[in-house]
C-alpha cells in the first residue's frame, strides 16, 4: 500500500495551475504518462484531495460494494454528494495540474498551496488556511484521540 509523506509548498497561477512537488511525484514511482489523479473537495476539511487513479478506483470499488445506489435512495444521495465536484487531472509538460475554478473557490485558494501527504491521499491546502488556528486540532483533543487509537492492543509496527 502506497502512502505519501511530506509537506511541500507551491504557487498557483492565475489559470489554476500548480506544480506537483517533485518529492511527491517521486513517491508515486510511475512514469509521467501514467500519472492520472482524481481531485475532489475533502468531506471534512476546507482542502482538496488528490487521489492517484488506482487508489481512487480501489476506494470506489469498496464503496460500490458497500452501497446500493440503484435501490437505496440514501446510498444514491451519499454517492452523489461524495462524487460531487470531482475532476480527473494529469500532469502537463511542466509537472503541473490544472485545478478548475470551482474547486479553487471551494478550497479558497489564493496564491500559495501546501501539499500534505496524508496516508494514501495528498491534501492541497491554501497556505493561509493551513496555518490558521481553526484548522488545527487542540493538543488536548489530539492526545485524547491518540490514546483512544493507540490503546494497549495496538502495535504500530505490525
Amino acid at each position: 500500500m502506497q502512502t505519501f509523506i511530506g509537506e511541500h509548498s507551491s504557487k498557483i497561477d492565475a489559470k489554476g495551475r500548480v506544480s506537483l512537488p517533485i518529492q511527491l511525484k517521486r513517491q508515486l514511482g510511475k512514469p509521467d504518462e501514467e500519472l492520472h489523479f482524481v481531485l475532489k473537495k475533502s468531506a471534512f476539511k476546507q482542502c482538496l484531495e488528490l487521489h492517484p487513479m488506482d487508489t481512487w478506483n480501489a476506494m470506489m470499488g469498496q464503496l460500490t460494494r458497500k452501497l446500493n445506489p440503484i435501490l437505496n435512495k440514501q446510498h444514491n444521495a451519499f454517492l452523489t454528494q461524495f462524487s460531487k465536484g470531482t475532476s480527473e487531472v494529469s500532469l502537463d509538460g511542466l509537472n503541473r495540474i490544472l485545478i478548475n475554478k470551482n474547486l479553487c473557490d471551494l478550497a479558497g485558494f489564493e496564491k500559495e498551496i501546501v501539499f500534505l501527504g496524508v496516508g494514501q491521499v495528498i491534501e492541497l491546502w491554501d497556505k493561509e488556511k493551513y496555518t490558521s488556528p481553526e484548522c488545527e486540532m487542540s493538543q488536548e483533543d489530539f492526545e485524547n484521540l491518540a490514546s483512544e487509537i493507540f490503546d494497549a492492543g495496538f502495535n504500530l509496527y505490525e
